[in-house]
């Protein structure tokens, strides 16, 4: 199984979505930026949270696409 290292930032996800990815435990998570090297920084690095390895995408890894949650209007 190829794993690769993800991390999940509140903004990024708000501006851009975030995909869900399974971890190689079973369970899932969503993911804003991966990459093949632990200490790469993302564009938002101040909320920027490491979330350990997922399972890449071409073992099956990749549970939902990136998404953007619709805005909220008032």
């Amino acid at each position: 199984m190829n794993t690769i290292h993800a991390w999940f930032s509140f903004e990024k996800a708000l501006r851009a979505g975030s995909a869900v990815y399974r971890k190689p435990g079973g369970g899932t998570v969503n993911v804003t930026r991966m990459s093949s090297e632990k200490d790469g920084k993302g564009s938002f690095p101040q909320d920027e949270k490491y979330l350990g390895e997922v399972i890449t995408d071409q073992e099956g890894g990749c549970v939902r696409e990136t998404w953007r949650v619709p805005s909220i209007s008032g």
